[in-house]
């Protein structure tokens, strides 16, 4: 088996081909989405480098409050130590490495099922049963802890030693995103799907508009105009674009209350992004909705759907029977993708795959791709 550098170089002359301009451009080779060898590169070049949405603030209101998460097999304990304080920790005891915590809830400590080695909610040593004879100075110790970044209610980490400003990872996309003013909403409801195929597949589905009038024309397919739409590309991979579509319902009709920042917008006001590695953001004219794609494997995929109303939108009539419509058709959305991607990442592993020509549509995508192959040959 050889290794992912050596992978690379017999992959460079199709790169060259996702390389050229738009309309004589290539897809990706499908053994980009296939390779555990390129799958453990992505994780130290990509998911180890960015900054990450890994949850909401909300999620952890109180003093005390914990979720447990992983990237990657990585794992890691989110927590509120302090009312004005978010912590992100390594979920590995001092000692061996077992996990301190798991699942979610509150806790006035963690405590280490294997020797009983005790961290406060911050990350900090508090005991260590049996260790008074070390010699060992563990008077400062604590679980390792990540750098930590909140911006617009959602908790972003990142792995690095000296990561990249925040600011700058954002960018241009800081002002751009006028329309996701998520820290202004509340997550009503949270989707979480696992698909078998490559993160990648997954990514690039969320942005490609020309699939949207086929397999979702029973959904939302034949509200948007995706002939006409345009995107803007920005630095590091990130885009977003405008266009004209109806809100999330089997029928196009808005059922909830208009979000307070796009009352002067036309109601059919779409807008979406993409801020890499894996994060996708869309608008409605009265919601929102924020997609996490989370590598587990080389060809598993979890998909988080975060759906985000402002405050309001309970108090229409029939509140919990149209929520659940609404989370219903974001579902089946997902469904009608995972048939799909499923099947690219089939045709991925074979030895007769040939990557297809570019649509025109698919500009992102190729805005995308091609910056895969910067960080990956960098």
């Amino acid at each position: 088996m050889t290794n992912a550098c050596e992978q690379l170089a017999v992959l460079a002359p199709k790169f060259k081909l996702t390389r050229e301009k738009l309309l004589r451009a290539r897809h990706l080779p499908g053994h980009v989405y296939s390779s555990p060898e390129l799958y453990a590169m992505e994780k130290e070049r990509i998911f180890m480098t960015h900054w990450l949405s890994v949850a909401r603030v909300e999620e952890v209101p109180n003093v005390g409050d914990y979720l447990t998460f992983e990237v990657m097999n990585e794992p890691i304990i989110i927590s509120r130590p302090n009312p004005d304080e978010i912590s992100v920790c390594m979920n590995m005891c001092l000692h061996r490495g077992v996990a301190v915590a798991s699942g979610c809830g509150h806790a006035k400590d963690f405590s280490c099922p294997y020797h009983a080695w005790t961290f406060s909610v911050d990350g900090k040593l508090i005991a260590a049963p049996g260790m008074k004879e070390s010699e060992v100075d563990m008077k400062n110790a604590r679980l390792k802890k990540l750098q930590v970044k909140i911006w617009r209610g959602w908790v972003f980490v990142n792995f690095a030693e000296d990561p990249i400003p925040f600011e700058e990872y954002m960018g241009v996309m800081e002002d751009k995103l006028w329309w996701f003013q998520s820290d202004q909403c509340k997550v009503a409801r949270k989707a979480i799907i696992d698909v078998k195929c490559n993160w990648k597949f997954l990514v690039e589905n969320l942005i490609d508009i020309y699939h949207v009038g086929v397999i979702h024309r029973s959904t939302f397919g034949g509200f948007v105009k995706g002939e006409k739409l345009r995107f803007n590309l920005e630095a590091n991979g990130a885009w977003h674009t405008r266009y004209e579509a109806r809100p999330h319902s089997k029928g196009g009709e808005q059922v909830f209350p208009t979000l307070p920042w796009a009352t002067e917008e036309s109601p059919g006001i779409a807008c979406k992004a993409g801020i890499y590695p894996n994060i996708n953001l869309s608008m409605r004219a009265d919601s929102l909705r924020m997609w996490h794609i989370w590598p587990i494997s080389p060809g598993e995929t979890r998909v988080v759907c975060y759906m985000l109303f402002p405050e309001g939108a309970s108090s229409i009539p029939n509140y919990d029977a149209e929520m659940e419509k609404y989370v219903a058709f974001v579902k089946q959305i997902i469904a009608e993708d995972a048939m799909m991607v499923e099947s690219l990442q089939n045709a991925s592993g074979s030895k007769f795959f040939e990557p297809g020509p570019m649509a025109p549509l698919e500009e992102a995508l190729h805005h995308m791709e091609n910056h895969y192959v910067d960080l990956m040959t960098a």
